[in-house]
């Protein structure tokens, strides 16, 4: 909304010129059109300066979020900032001050900012770093003594046995079980149910529907009454 407090200034000048209501609010809408304050503000500010009340800001009322700048609200936003899945909103709630409160302490006062994670393969320890880095020396060790170690066939491989000497065992790859999809749902404390996909079910948007409804009814019942 454009210049709130101008408006209401604007409110107090109509009042002493001795305007009504009706009048001072259709100047106020022809001045500002769509970005005037409603009707019910404007009337309330209105009979304010009327009765003589000159004060433009609003009063401080018991309840009020408290200030962002105390040292404590810092040191809270702080340590709940480190939770990665904790929401802005979620802060607001647990320190007991505004969003826009939030925000200006996370920017401005502990100088942070947001960075999305870098997505890698796989984050290894060192000790697995190193583990990989002698593997791999020790096939190239193995390729540079025999050239051809890549490329045998299955041929190639075969062993020379004796007529009453066992056949040489192979593990024989088997079939995979099949694969099971699931649907899970998240809040910001982690994993609070999951549905499985029956095996030849289409997933769709019908069966997407289905699946919502079943959650929000689970989640009505565990709601507290």
């Amino acid at each position: 909304m454009q210049g709130n407090m101008e408006q209401r200034y604007a409110s107090k000048f109509c009042v002493k010129l001795k305007k009504t209501k009706q009048e001072a609010y259709g100047m106020l809408r022809e001045a500002y059109e769509d970005e005037q304050m409603s009707q019910t503000s404007f009337y309330r500010w209105f009979n304010r300066f009327s009765e003589g009340n000159e004060q433009v800001e609003d009063e401080l009322r018991p309840g009020a979020p408290k200030c962002a700048c105390k040292e404590e609200n810092i040191a809270e936003v702080q340590r709940l900032v480190q939770d990665r899945r904790i929401s802005v909103r979620m802060i607001s709630e647990n320190v007991g001050i505004s969003i826009g409160s939030v925000e200006t302490v996370m920017t401005e006062d502990l100088k942070l900012h947001k960075v999305c994670t870098k997505l890698v393969p796989k984050i290894l320890s060192d000790h697995q770093r190193q583990f990989r880095v002698e593997c791999c020396t020790d096939i190239l060790e193995m390729i540079e003594a025999d050239s051809g170690f890549l490329n045998k066939s299955k041929r190639q491989i075969a062993q020379w046995k004796h007529a009453t000497s066992l056949r040489p065992r192979k593990a024989k790859m088997s079939r995979s079980q099949e694969k099971a999809m699931a649907i899970p749902f998240f809040d910001s404390q982690g994993l609070i149910h999951v549905e499985w996909v029956p095996l030849g079910q289409t997933v769709n948007k019908e069966y997407y529907l289905t699946v919502l409804k079943r959650f929000r009814e689970k989640m009505r019942k565990k709601r507290p009454q």
